[in-house]
């Protein structure tokens, strides 16, 4: 089945993992820009990340990583919501040529100033409240090493990542290790080395074998011997948040005296969502109507991410 999510549970581990295998909703991200292969690649590695780490949200919401780049790659932002919905998008350096073989450092990393971050946003926040954000500097040489970085700073949580993409699949594999309590679990003796082993069984998978294998294969593949417990299954989909009143909020932020400014130069002021490239339009008319409807102190309490449409 393509498109599921697999969350196992290693109670005598105290470990989780979760298994994503994304292909429909992947190749709508891949279809709606034409990104360089190496550029897909890694857009495609995060998304599968995303998706797995979204798994843990406790709020309705979404979970964003974004990856700000000093190479060719200046942003990386994957988003997924905690019905699974999914959507991604990448801004690049203008006028740079990309190598087929360029390496993650080479595109986010050249000169050692990317960050990492990820952002907690409730879908209901409550006014002034801001969404949670943690920002780490880039480690490694990937994403895998990137958000394994992350997730051992800003959580606390040991986390082993597999990720791998082209242009039809995104997969990932994340490996967790979860809080201790006390030596017993489920009435059985706590695996002090079950960690290690997972680890190592986990490592073992192969590029393409993790893109040609679904999750329910690749579980038993991996675990056989395990014996953990499966949660239900999830389905990823593509899903754009954009909307014309998302976007005319946006506007107002912008402030009428630089509308007025654009609207001076064109008839009307264009925006095109960089993740589903849906195009809004708003005249004169429009924007004037905008600062009727909605008054400044409602925008500045419900700011929009300024990556986001």
């Amino acid at each position: 089945m393509t498109d599921t999510l697999r969350t196992l549970i290693f109670d005598q581990s105290s470990c989780r993992a979760h298994l994503v295998h994304l292909s429909k909703a992947w190749q709508q991200v891949v279809n709606n820009n034409d990104y360089p292969k190496p550029v897909q690649r890694v857009l495609g590695e995060l998304v599968a990340a995303s998706a797995m780490l979204s798994a843990s949200l406790k709020f309705e919401g979404s979970l964003i990583i974004q990856i700000q780049g000093d190479g060719p790659i200046r942003l990386l932002v994957a988003e997924c919501n905690s019905r699974l919905g999914l959507r991604a998008t990448v801004k690049l350096l203008e006028g740079t040529d990309i190598p087929e073989d360029a390496c993650f450092k080479d595109l986010v990393n050249a000169t050692g100033k990317g960050i990492c971050a990820i952002i907690l946003d409730p879908r209901n926040r409550l006014p002034g409240q801001a969404p949670y954000q943690g920002i780490v500097p880039l480690s490694g040489t990937s994403v895998a090493d990137s958000l394994e970085a992350y997730m051992h700073s800003s959580e606390q949580l040991e986390t082993r990542l597999i990720l791998n993409s082209n242009s039809t699949t995104a997969a990932g594999v994340m490996l967790q290790q979860m809080p201790q309590h006390g030596g017993v679990v489920s009435n059985k003796e706590f695996d002090a080395d079950g960690w290690d082993r997972l680890k190592a069984l986990i490592n073992t998978l192969q590029a393409e074998e993790h893109l040609t294998t679904d999750t329910d294969e690749l579980a038993k593949r991996l675990f056989w011997e395990e014996d953990p417990d499966g949660l239900a299954e999830r389905q990823a989909h593509f899903e754009c948040s954009c909307s014309r009143e998302k976007v005319g909020k946006m506007l107002v932020t912008l402030g009428q005296a630089e509308l007025n400014e654009a609207l001076s130069e064109n008839p009307t002021v264009e925006i095109q969502c960089d993740f589903c490239n849906a195009n809004y339009s708003f005249t004169r008319a429009d924007c004037e109507a905008l600062f009727t409807e909605t008054s400044h102190e409602d925008a500045s309490q419900n700011p929009q991410p300024p990556t986001l449409h």
